[in-house]
């Protein structure tokens, strides 16, 4: 759960930097984390991770979920300015092994995270791997300013050597993250990517429990076609070539 809340952090938050107050947007990712943790204590389930998807879901429109309006009070930020400078009619379900999200309601659904390791998931995606949103910073815990991680913004799709941003709370240890998951955590990609798990259902949130139902069912039954017929190297003229 700690590493899953952590990509959903790094990814609200890369909005939030150099738009609102460095100091401010800190407290307010230690918030958000706290409560999240506090509100996903008895609906986390690995052995079925879709089950409680639509509880643990995040949204922001013109109604935003509590836990970020509380920290946004908690941190000092107004929470126009927080719902401002973040895409329209944002959804992000946090999940056991996968962290996805969508914009607007009839946006695709898009991965930002899946544990490749886990039995119930599936290789990644090697164009998402270098997929990395240009705006995304790398995020410096605000009670280290000696620390060595770099506050400059990632560099541009298709270099090799981008990482991923990464909050670090400063009451905790931050995370070691190896280089599989760094490459596995993809804020802000622009590349569509499916799971490729049997078990993948509709998404649910708060506000669009039951809505679309269909719709999202043949996009994602699509997306699991077209990668099953990559799989059987039916489609590798069409892949694009690698840089």
């Amino acid at each position: 759960m700690q590493l899953e809340i952590q990509v959903a952090l790094n990814f609200i938050i890369s909005y939030l930097y150099n738009k609102l107050p460095r100091r401010r947007v800190n407290i307010f990712g230690e918030e958000l984390e706290r409560l999240l943790k506090k509100k996903y204590e008895g609906h986390w389930y690995p052995e079925k991770p879709y089950k409680g998807s639509g509880f643990r879901c995040i949204h922001i429109g013109e109604k935003v979920d509590p836990v970020i309006e509380q920290a946004s009070k908690e941190s000092g930020l107004d929470i126009d300015d927080v719902r401002g400078n973040l895409p329209q009619d944002l959804s992000v379900w946090i999940d056991p092994f996968e962290v996805s999200y969508q914009i607007g309601e009839k946006g695709p659904v898009k991965v930002l995270y899946v544990d490749d390791n886990n039995e119930n998931g599936c290789e990644l995606d090697k164009e998402i791997k270098n997929s990395f949103n240009p705006e995304a910073q790398v995020f410096m815990p605000i009670s280290d300013p000696a620390s060595s991680v770099s506050s400059s913004p990632s560099p541009p799709f298709g270099h090799s050597a981008a990482v991923s941003p990464t909050f670090m709370p400063r009451s905790t240890q931050p995370l070691t993250f190896t280089t599989a998951t760094f490459a596995a955590t993809k804020f802000g990609s622009t590349k569509m990517k499916n799971s490729g798990r049997s078990n993948k259902v509709a998404r649910t949130s708060p506000i669009n429990l039951g809505l679309n139902v269909n719709d999202l069912l043949k996009q994602k039954a699509i997306s699991s076609s077209m990668h099953s017929l990559y799989g059987l190297g039916l489609g590798t003229q069409q892949q694009p070539q690698q840089q």
